[in-house]
């Protein structure tokens, strides 16, 4: 009888690492990344549009609100909310071998935050669109139009720092497709592969899934509402200071 019940809670346990934890634990993503994260990508999706159709005058706006949101984005990952801050991350190469040999080995719990490669591919993300954003204020088309920058950048002369900006901010654009690709790709494989959805986690800010250390400080804490608006106010303040970058110099748009 003792043994029958042994392997009744094996057979319970072995189930369980297998199955998506369905549980709700609860506010995860605050309003103001939420709002960054939605954000970022509407201004992304209209960079990449007015570059292709070479309407500048709306790349630049595009560009300045990327900027100013990855301004926003770098110091709320130190004064945010707790999954929002980069202390947060695991970013340890130790910690993402273990995640990636928890998941090839059946592991389909869901915990709160990011996950090691997906704290990576936000680091990296970051990295390439602040990049790539800093690059415009200072690059150039080759004809009229260029970043509100690129004078400073040249020393106001010819042969500057522009020439180097520009080169960059060109040779990043495959690297942040390719990115974008990735972040695609890992979405479908969560919500294949494991049955986890996250895009209404950015939508709602909460999560369902079990937490996997059984740790219950890994549980969501309540946000404070005024960490909250402080933090909207943060980065609409962001977004408006980048855009009063474009004052800056004379350019023709078209």
């Amino acid at each position: 009888m003792i043994e029958r019940k042994k392997m009744q809670k094996k057979m319970s346990s072995a189930l369980s690492r297998q199955q998506p934890d369905t549980r709700p634990v609860g506010k995860v993503w605050d309003i103001p990344l939420r709002l960054f994260h939605w954000l970022l990508m509407l201004a992304v999706i209209g960079a990449i549009a007015s570059g292709k159709t070479q309407n500048w005058f709306w790349h630049e706006k595009m560009g300045l609100t990327v900027l100013g949101l990855i301004g926003f984005r770098l110091i709320w990952g130190v004064v945010g909310t707790r999954y929002a801050r980069f202390s947060s991350f695991r970013l340890m190469p130790r910690h993402v071998i273990d995640y990636i040999r928890s998941r090839l080995a059946g592991d389909k719990s869901h915990s709160p935050g990011h996950a090691p490669t997906g704290a990576w591919a936000t680091i990296l993300l970051l990295a390439v669109l602040g990049g790539m954003a800093s690059f415009g204020t200072m690059a150039h088309n080759d004809v009229l139009f260029e970043g509100p920058l690129a004078a400073i950048a040249n020393g106001y002369g010819e042969g500057g720092f522009s020439d180097i900006a520009t080169d960059w901010h060109n040779a990043l654009e495959p690297v942040m497709f390719a990115m974008l690709a990735v972040h695609i790709v890992a979405l479908l494989m969560y919500r294949i592969w494991l049955k986890i959805n996250l895009v209404p986690a950015m939508i709602t800010g909460g999560i369902t899934g079990g937490i996997t250390d059984g740790d219950e400080e890994m549980s969501p804490k309540p946000f404070s509402k005024t960490h909250q608006i402080t933090g909207v106010i943060l980065l609409l303040a962001m977004i408006a200071a980048a855009q009063c970058l474009g004052l800056i110099g004379e350019r023709y748009y078209f």
